[in-house]
Order: C-alpha cells, then structure tokens, then sequence
C-alpha cells in the first residue's frame, strides 16, 4: 500500500472510530430531527410562524421587495434573505420540514466539533450526554426552526477552528454565522481580539457575505436593504424590558430599572471583562476547553446584554450546559454535576412559571439560570492554572 494510501486508510479508520463510539449520539440527533419534522407538518402558514417570516423574505428577495416591512419583523442582514430565497421555491410545508433538518444538523456539527477540542477532549461515549441535554434545552427553537440553532452551530465550529489553527475555516464559519443572524458579530469582534492573525482572513470572509447579495439583485436595490438595516436594528432593540428576557429585564422585575445611559457603561464594561476572560482561558488551562469556554463566554454576553434576546434564543446555551455536564460525568465532578442539573431545572421551569406568573421575577428564570453559568464560568477562568508548557501548535496553524 502506497504512502498516501495509508495515510487515507488511517483517516478513515479515525473517523470511523470517532463517530462509531458517539453512534448513540447521532441516533438522538435523528430522531430528534424526524420527531421535529413530524411535529411541525401541520404547521399553517402564518407569520406568526417563524419559517413562514424567512420564507416571506426569500419570496420578497426574489421579488425586489422591501425585506424590513414593520409587519414581517425580518431582524436579519440582507445575506440572510439571499440564503433563504432557495427554501421560497419550495411549498411551504416541504420546506419548512427541509428547514428544520439542516437547521439541526448546523447545530449538531458545531456540537460535536467544540466537543472533541482541548488536550483532554471529551470521550465519544460521553457525547451522547452532551447531546441529550441540548436536545432536551434546545426542543423549543428547534420546533419552531429558529436560525438560532444554526448560528449557534457556525459560532461553535468558528471557535473550534480558531483554536485549532485553522483559520480559514474559522472565517468562513464565523461569517455565516453573522450572515444567518446579526448576535454572531460579538463573537466575531471577540476571535478578532484574541486570535490577530485571524483579523484579515475575516475582513475577506465577511466581505465575501456581505457583497454576495450583489450578484443576485440590482445594486440599487441591494442598496435600499443595507440602509434599511440600521432602523431595523434600532426597532428591534426599542423593544419594552418585560418582553426581553435579558439581565436589564430580570432587574426591572427585581425594581431597578436602569438608564439606557447605565445600560450602555454596563455593557461596555462587561465586554472589556469578557474580552480579558477570554484572553486569560487561552494561557491558561481550564477543564472545559479554550474553545467551549470562549464560546461560552460569547454566548452569556449575548443572552445577558443583546437587546432582543428571547425565551428560545438561550437554545445557545444548551450546548455549553450539555458538555459541562457531560465534563462533569466523566471527570466524576459532583459539584459541576450538581449545578449542570440545577441550571437545568431552571431552565426546564422558566416556561410553566412564565405562564403562571408573569411580570414577576419567577418570568425571568432564563437570565437567572444564564447568570448562574456565568458566575461558573467567571470562577473557572480565574482559577484555572497556568500551562505547564506552551501551547502546541496544532496542524494546518499556519500564518
């Protein structure tokens, strides 16, 4: 056998062994996704449904139509409404069902990507626990085919590559993570400050989205939409703090409500402490992994501090949930084990208290529970130890 011929067989063999171990996993995902599919079939078509607001914006896309009526409440780039215009061809139930599948396979690859970095990766076995924890904390997103998922799963695999070396694959993952919703530019912002050399490769890659509209619509047209960005953004983040189930939400419930002066120097203070966290994970060596704990990190800032978050955007967080549990299990870590599950039942909570006592603190479970992850968080970056040694350079790390 030739060289190159072992080289593959090798390959193969790894791959093989890789998702063998986690086939339990992968039987969950698919279930999971034809479950889904067959809960949605009956699904009528009403903007109300949020496959039926990206399916109105690939038919208005095709149309030269205005993508930011008031009505629709379309809060993604112009990129987006190019990505969907290919499901508008199909009838709505096909390709709302269609939508779904590939919107949890995104996931599930940014899942088992993040789940196999660190020095000491997770264990395939255990990336079943993983996956039935963020199935059971996604279910909701995933119903109703939330874009979420998806940039979740790009932002999950962006992180990966970056710390891997791979820096193309990080760009090009990151980019369509903002092209499938606007929240991925603080992750973009963050691998831009804590990995330099990947600073132009993403400069390409995002201006390969952002001029893609270009080559399937007139440029005027084109135009209209990214100056119609800005009042779409401002809208969205115009939204009242009973609605939003962020950290500001969760105060005013508690009685104080803050300034959107005092809002913007908390945000910007709490970036500044992110951005040091994150600078401190990757010389350091924290149990859960650089890139879940940059991912992390990412994610709690969006969840607390992005001014539109949702019930079901926290279907982010489910991952990092999921494999500090599963971490938990196999490092036979009770205490982590002990909080993973009362996150968990927190969030499994937050919506039958939401319905029972609404306009309270009780509403607010989900930014509670966020809040518990990242104090974890905070603590296990600060605490972390130094690497004994530098980190090794990982293959295809090259300038």
């Amino acid at each position: 056998m030739s060289v190159v011929g072992e080289a593959v067989a090798r390959r193969a063999h790894a791959l093989d062994f890789r998702f063998g171990a986690a086939r339990g996993a992968w039987v969950v995902w698919a279930c999971f996704a034809l479950l889904v599919v067959i809960a949605r079939l009956d699904a009528v078509y009403s903007l109300e449904n949020v496959f039926a607001i990206y399916r109105e914006a690939g038919l208005r896309w095709r149309g030269g139509e205005n993508l930011y009526p008031a009505e629709l409440h379309f809060n993604y780039f112009p990129p987006s409404a190019v990505l969907l215009a290919a499901w508008s061809w199909l009838p709505f139930g096909i390709g709302g069902a269609l939508w779904r599948i590939v919107n949890l396979a995104a996931f599930a690859f940014g899942l088992w990507k993040i789940s196999r970095d660190g020095d000491r990766p997770l264990p395939a076995a255990h990336f079943l626990i993983a996956t039935v924890v963020t199935v059971v904390l996604s279910a909701s997103a995933a119903r109703y085919g939330q874009m979420t998922l998806a940039m979740a799963g790009f932002m999950m695999a962006a992180v990966t590559y970056a710390e891997r070396g791979t820096l193309w694959r990080a760009a090009i993952c990151a980019a369509l993570a903002v092209a499938l919703k606007p929240l991925a530019v603080v992750l973009v912002l963050l691998l831009a400050a804590i990995y330099p050399r990947l600073l132009w490769r993403m400069a390409c890659a995002l201006a390969a989205v952002f001029l893609l509209p270009f080559l399937f619509q007139h440029a005027d047209y084109v135009w209209q939409q990214y100056a119609a960005v800005p009042t779409m953004l401002a809208a969205r983040a115009e939204q009242p703090l009973g609605w939003q189930q962020h950290v500001f939400g969760l105060l005013d419930e508690l009685g104080w409500i803050a300034t959107g002066t005092q809002q913007t120097i908390i945000r910007g203070l709490s970036a500044v402490f992110v951005l040091f966290l994150c600078w401190r994970v990757r010389h350091r060596a924290p149990q859960i992994g650089v890139a879940l704990s940059i991912y992390a990190l990412a994610t709690c800032y969006i969840l607390l501090f992005g001014s539109g978050t949702e019930r079901n955007t926290y279907a982010m967080l489910a991952p990092v949930i999921g494999l500090a549990a599963a971490a938990a299990w196999d490092a036979r870590d009770r205490g982590l084990l002990g909080l993973m599950s009362a996150v968990i039942g927190l969030d499994l909570l937050s919506h039958t208290l939401q319905r029972a006592h609404p306009h309270t603190v009780l509403a607010m479970l989900k930014p509670a529970a966020c809040l518990v992850v990242a104090a974890w968080l905070v603590w296990t970056a600060l605490r972390a130890p130094l690497e004994a040694s530098p980190r090794v350079q990982r293959p295809g790390s090259s300038p």
